[in-house]
């Protein structure tokens, strides 16, 4: 079937919407567009009804710097009730990671409102997804999304109906895209807003990880209190016999506990504890915990993972962390998991600090594995461990941030550690592959609203129990 007139749509490149004025904003030509999308730099994909004031029925917002593609559907109000978030995992193909539904109670309500109706599917690599409904109540379920429904192409730019089609934007038959940013009458370049009206989403970053470290630096918190940084504190020699490295609070450890995928060579590496002061006080906080593998200075960071975890299926400022319930905190070798669990449990959880080190340490008799435990910030939580790493990519330490000053502001500090971030989004020439169409997005739409309906009904029944 041919496209109609009917289903002729307009393509508009821009920085964003606007969601006051209900419209695009910073329309750029589709040269600059194409040439952000090669950089991997951010963009936006405004597609509508024709004519320039043409109802807006979709939204893409790409950014490959970040394996990230954004689908936004708009509701008759031009608001962005559903949306569609991907995420570039391999080379050619992009990941469903959440797809999240809202239905606003009138049609003066303003998009994303934190409370109303709202379903959200959150799908794992391998189909396995959790369904949570908020609708007068919470209600969580679990799911199997087939692979065709959670897995698309990363098509070539231009290529838009690779994740948009007549289905999926309630048409009959299919779409022809035009662009109308293109030809003579193409706009001038207008630079980005600054903010930018967007961003992908990104997981969390570390933080003054160095001026933790770093004796009389002086950082304010949101409240206005300061902290004055101490001398880091030497709780002891961690023996690692297999070089593979485990958080964990000492009096839980069981074996969900997994080591982190990053090991070191084995050998015997020091624990240095970062703790501060608050100015006018006479107490303060354990700050951090850092595993100093070597001197070498720490030129980026990265977040420590176990097996199965990916960091780039992480939502705005998350992490994968370790869960602390007794307000302690441990480092130790894998290996010694079993033994040294076993005879805290003997000791009936006691751990003991030795030489007058408050830093209490659990060691294995026979092979000598250690735990070197420490206060875990101001108590239970879940807590990130960074991996630092030098110029030429070895580990330089494994840092356990308590998150106390994460929000923090440096006044003053002699640390002049330019350290970077590694992003967990490399761009080689395989990850940018780009490939023809193999799924349906109306199908897929189709598939959703199957499981949007089941869980209404489940709810339901719940509810007449």
């Amino acid at each position: 079937m041919l496209a109609s007139a009917a289903n002729t749509l307009e393509v508009r490149y821009c920085e964003g919407w606007d969601p006051k004025a209900r419209a695009g904003a910073g329309l750029i030509p589709e040269r600059e567009a194409r040439r952000r999308d090669g950089a991997g730099e951010p963009y936006a994909v405004l597609v509508g009804a024709p004519g320039a004031d043409g109802r807006p029925l979709a939204l893409l917002q790409v950014d490959w710097g970040h394996g990230y593609l954004g689908l936004f559907l708009f509701d008759g109000q031009a608001r962005r009730t559903r949306q569609f978030e991907y995420r570039q995992l391999e080379p050619g193909r992009l990941h469903l990671r959440q797809y999240q539904e809202r239905r606003p109670a009138s049609a003066e309500e303003p998009e994303f409102v934190e409370r109303g109706w709202t379903f959200t599917l959150t799908v794992h690599p391998d189909g396995t997804a959790k369904r949570v409904l908020d609708s007068g109540g919470s209600l969580h379920t679990s799911t199997k999304v087939p692979s065709e429904h959670h897995t698309v192409a990363k098509a070539e730019f231009g290529k838009w109906t690779a994740y948009l089609d007549g289905r999926l934007l309630g048409l009959d038959g299919p779409i022809n895209l035009v662009s109308v940013s293109d030809g003579a009458h193409e706009p001038a370049p207008v630079a980005a807003p600054r903010p930018p009206l967007w961003q992908a989403p990104q997981p969390a970053r570390p933080r003054h990880l160095e001026v933790m470290f770093t004796p009389g630096s002086r950082l304010t918190d949101r409240h206005g209190d300061i902290a004055v940084i101490s001398e880091p504190e030497h709780a002891g020699l961690l023996h690692l016999p297999t070089g593979s490295v485990l958080a964990a609070d000492p009096h839980t450890i069981d074996d969900r506990d997994q080591p982190f995928t990053v090991t070191v060579p084995p050998g015997d590496y020091p624990v240095l504890i970062a703790t501060m002061c608050w100015e006018g006080r006479q107490w303060g906080e354990t700050l951090a915990a850092m595993l100093r593998i070597s001197e070498r200075p720490t030129a980026g960071w990265e977040l420590a993972l176990r097996p199965g975890q990916d960091s780039r299926l992480l939502g705005d400022g998350h992490f994968f962390g370790f869960g602390v319930d007794t307000g302690t905190a441990c480092f130790l070798d894998a290996s010694g998991r079993q033994a040294l669990t076993e005879q805290i449990d003997e000791e009936n959880g006691g751990l003991a600090a030795d030489g007058g080190s408050p830093y209490p340490e659990v060691r294995e008799a026979t092979t000598g594995t250690n735990l070197i435990a420490y206060p875990s910030g101001m108590g239970d939580g879940t807590y990130p461990v960074w991996i630092g790493r030098d110029a030429d990519g070895a580990v330089t330490c494994f840092v356990a941030d308590m998150l106390i000053l994460h929000h923090a502001t440096v006044l003053e500090t002699t640390a002049t550690s330019t350290a970077a971030v590694l992003r967990p989004f490399g761009r080689s020439g395989a990850e940018d592959r780009r490939e023809a169409a193999f799924s349906s997005p109306g199908a897929t739409a189709e598939f959703i609203a199957a499981e949007i309906t089941d869980t209404e009904q489940f709810a339901v029944a719940i509810r007449r129990r």
